[in-house]
């Protein structure tokens, strides 16, 4: 089973918004994964055990250098969610 770690600001509405597009888009590509939501302030490097990070906002190096680190904001914009879906496949298969 996979884990993505879903990251905003604040922990609640944005990162709610991509698990609910990320899950949709799992579950169309037949992938099982565990969406944790957190905000930032929350993660810390020996918290990061995910397969990936989707986040909308910057994640300190010392984060990213634990997980992938994928833009999630074009999931929210729409503009580019093609990309983004498709970096996360690619992270995942």
């Amino acid at each position: 089973m996979k884990k993505v770690f879903i990251v905003c600001a604040t922990g609640i509405a944005t990162s709610t918004m991509l698990k609910v597009k990320i899950e949709k888009f799992l579950d169309s590509k037949g992938i099982e994964a565990e969406l944790h939501q957190y905000r930032i302030a929350e993660l810390s490097p020996d918290r990061v055990n995910a397969d990936v990070i989707v986040s909308t906002t910057s994640v300190p190096d010392d984060i990213s250098e634990k997980a992938p680190v994928i833009d999630g904001l074009p999931l929210i914009t729409g503009i580019g969610q093609d990309k983004v879906f498709e970096e996360l496949y690619k992270k995942l298969s």
